[in-house]
């Protein structure tokens, strides 16, 4: 059963959201061989202000 976890930005809509977990599942399913109910998806927002990359919090960019 396997688990996959997306961190992203914040402020994606829903339709964004349900095109995500759509895709990833499809792809999981196909490699690991498994049917895609037993595929479970979380996506985790972050805010700009917690997510740091080369060294910068990326608001700051």
């Amino acid at each position: 059963m396997p688990v996959v976890t997306v961190n992203w930005w914040s402020g994606v809509d829903g339709t964004g959201r349900r095109e995500l977990v759509e895709e990833v599942t499809r792809t999981v399913s196909r490699i690991a061989e498994c049917p895609e109910a037993a595929v479970t998806v979380l996506i985790q927002d972050v805010e700009r202000s917690h997510w740091g990359s080369g060294g910068e919090v990326v608001e700051d960019r």
